[in-house]
């Protein structure tokens, strides 16, 4: 019996015995290595099959992998713009052969007219360039919009680098623009009858149909009410639909500001009276901004508005005026019910309105703050918003200075 169980035992050859003490020194020589410093790798534990070395070649070519099957562009450039690596979705995207990429500069990819906006990115030779984003248009028979996205990576001695990732949002965008010609086509086609609609009920409230009894006039107020509403959304709507084509043009002149904070006011008196709030204002004297005066007139009674629906009964507002050497700024700061951290960059959004307290009982189309920012920065101004839940919000109007 034990002759038979010895027999059955494995019994390994001279090559096998070889193979295995090539091996052993083979793991012992990386073993040395590693040690060392002359090979860099990683040494995990894991229950099941206890410590796995992972190497810096194996890495990169998971890396690479990754890279190559991305659905963006990704490139690393030099501070002076060569690119000196490129994956295959960046030259599908230009329509060029990879060996004809590598080697070029960026900016011979791009759209001239944007070539600026690359420079922007270039000359930002510090830890700055890390998030720099710019929206460019490629160079090609089917002009491509793209996002480039910036990052610095750790330099090499003298040399430094810049990680670049392309993100083509051109069908995105062509989207966004048939949406919005939709939505600027069907609210002109609106508005149309909605004046008809507005123009016979009041004349029926004016008597032209003869006397109306109480629950009559009751009724057609109402319904001219409403119809005042749905022309105040639909004109919104044209409005941004003109912001976001680029076909708003302003007629810029000096403007003493206080003089148009107080003619906005007058048009709140019945409203803040009703309510029982109250505004106080602080003006500097003779702030005078860079603007048109019937859009920040607009912009301010939006504000102010807002500042009035979402503050409760006896609230109070206040309005400032103040410059510094450069700007103009209008701050209208309110006791109502704030804005949570997580909801103050959404408030600027298309057709975006937040829950809170007063929210079910505020009629709104979510264009107002949108509205309100692009004018601002059309004047070449920045709207600043603070807030804290159920303490109150202010709004900064930053405006160019005379």
């Amino acid at each position: 019996m034990k002759m038979t169980a010895n027999r059955a035992k494995r019994e390994y050859t001279e090559a096998e015995i070889a193979d295995l003490e090539a091996r052993l020194q083979e793991a012992e020589d990386t073993l040395d290595a590693i040690r060392d410093g002359s090979v860099d790798a990683l040494v995990t534990k894991n229950p099941q099959v206890g410590q796995q070395i992972y190497t810096l070649k194996s890495a990169d070519y998971t890396y690479r992998v990754l890279i190559e099957s991305m659905s963006q562009g990704a490139l690393t450039i030099s501070e002076e713009g060569i690119i000196l690596y490129s994956n295959e979705q960046f030259s599908r995207m230009t329509a060029t052969p990879l060996e004809h990429v590598i080697g070029q500069k960026i900016a011979a990819f791009v759209d001239p007219d944007d070539a600026r906006l690359v420079a922007e990115i270039l000359q930002q030779r510090s830890a700055n360039v890390n998030g720099s984003e710019r929206t460019v248009r490629l160079k090609g028979p089917h002009q491509k919009e793209v996002i480039f996205s910036a990052r610095k990576l750790p330099s090499n001695g003298d040399n430094a680098f810049i990680c670049l990732v392309v993100t083509d949002i051109t069908e995105r965008k062509r989207a966004e623009t048939a949406k919005d010609e939709f939505i600027a086509l069907a609210s002109h086609q609106l508005r149309t009858p909605a004046t008809g609609v507005k123009q016979y009920i009041g004349m029926l409230l004016e008597g032209y149909a003869g006397t109306l009894t109480e629950s009559q006039r009751t009724f057609a107020q109402t319904a001219f009410d409403s119809n005042e509403r749905q022309l105040a959304i639909i004109n919104s709507i044209l409005k941004t639909a003109q912001i976001d084509f680029g076909g708003y043009q302003l007629k810029i002149i000096k403007k003493n500001l206080a003089d148009l904070v107080s003619e906005s006011l007058k048009a709140f008196e019945p409203i803040v009276a009703m309510r029982n709030q109250t505004i106080t204002c602080e003006f500097e004297p003779k702030v005078c901004a860079l603007i048109e005066p019937m859009e920040i007139s607009l912009v301010i009674s939006n504000l102010i508005e807002n500042a009035s629906k979402y503050s409760s009964v006896g609230g109070k507002i206040s309005i400032k005026i103040y410059k510094d050497p450069k700007h103009a700024y209008v701050a209208i700061t309110d006791n109502g019910v704030g804005i949570h951290e997580e909801d103050q960059a959404k408030i600027f959004e298309k057709f975006t309105r937040v829950n809170n307290a007063l929210s079910d009982t505020v009629s709104g189309s979510g264009l107002g703050l949108y509205w309100v920012k692009k004018i601002v920065e059309l004047h070449g101004g920045e709207i600043i918003l603070t807030s804290e839940l159920d303490s109150g919000s202010t709004f900064i109007i930053k405006l160019r200075s005379c």
